[in-house]
C-alpha cells in the first residue's frame, strides 16, 4: 500500500519492515492534510486530495484501512465499530465451538419469556434465531478503557485489538513524538511491526531518523523528499 497526496511527487509507501513519519513543517498544510485525512476515515469527505493505493494502483477505501488517534489520552476502544467486530467474533467462535449447553440456556431463556407473555390476553411473535451479538449487548460488553494507564501500553493495546480482530491495517497518530520517548518509540515500532499493524505517524517536525522509520518530509517550500 501507499499513501498519495495530491500536488506532491513522492508517495509515501508502507512497508512490512518500517514505520511511516510524514512530516510537514508549514503549520497551515499540516492542520489541512490532518483534516482532509480525517474526513475520509470518517467516511464525511469525498474529496480527491488523498488517496490510499493498493500495489497494483488501484485506490482503497482510507475508511476502511485506517483509523486515525486525535486524543491519545481518551482512545475510544469502545466505538460502534470495534464493539461490532468484536460481538461479531465472539458470535462466529461460540457458534463454531458446537457448545451445546449454552444454546440450551439460550433455549430455556426464550421458553421462560414465552411462558410470561403467554399470560397475557394478545397475540405475540417472536424470532427463533439465537443471536449472540444481540445477547452480548444485552450484558453490555465492553472493553475496560482503564486498563491501560500509559499512552504506550494504550497505543500496544490498540494494536493488540486490530491484530486480533482485523479491523484496520493502519493506525494514523499526529503529534506522537511529543509524547514518547525515543526508546519508547523504538519499543512501539517493534510492537507494531511484529503484529503486522502499520503505523503512521504525522509530525511538524523530524530532528532526526530513528530505526525503522521511512520518512516523507513536506518542507516550507513544499518540495517533498524522502528522507
Amino acid at each position: 500500500m501507499k499513501l498519495k497526496i495530491n500536488g506532491f511527487t513522492n508517495e509515501l509507501e508502507f512497508y512490512e519492515d518500517k514505520v511511516n513519519i510524514l512530516a510537514i513543517n508549514d503549520t497551515k498544510c499540516f492542520t489541512n492534510i490532518i483534516q482532509k485525512l480525517n474526513n475520509k476515515i470518517e467516511d464525511i469527505d469525498d474529496s480527491n486530495d488523498i488517496f490510499l493505493l493498493d500495489k497494483d494502483n488501484k485506490e482503497l477505501k482510507i475508511q476502511k484501512e485506517m483509523c486515525m488517534i486525535l486524543d491519545l489520552f481518551n482512545i475510544e476502544y469502545n466505538s460502534k465499530k470495534i464493539l461490532n467486530k468484536l460481538y461479531d467474533v465472539i458470535s462466529k467462535d461460540i457458534e463454531n465451538s458446537g457448545d451445546i449447553k449454552l444454546q440450551s440456556l439460550f433455549v430455556e431463556i426464550r421458553k421462560c419469556i414465552i411462558d410470561e407473555i403467554n399470560e397475557f390476553p394478545f397475540e405475540f411473535t417472536m424470532s427463533d434465531d439465537i443471536d449472540i451479538s444481540k445477547m452480548l449487548k444485552l450484558y453490555d460488553l465492553k472493553i475496560d478503557n482503564l486498563a491501560y494507564n500509559s499512552i504506550l501500553e494504550k497505543i500496544e493495546f490498540l494494536i493488540d485489538l486490530n491484530s486480533t480482530l482485523e479491523i484496520f491495517s493502519i493506525i494514523v497518530i499526529p503529534n506522537l513524538k511529543i509524547y514518547l520517548s525515543e526508546q519508547e518509540l523504538i519499543e512501539l515500532y517493534k510492537y507494531s511491526l511484529y503484529n503486522n499493524i502499520k503505523l503512521l505517524l504525522i509530525e511538524k517536525s523530524v530532528d532526526e531518523k530513528l530505526e525503522y522509520e521511512n520518512i516523507l518530509v513536506i518542507n516550507e517550500n513544499f518540495d517533498d523528499y524522502i528522507l
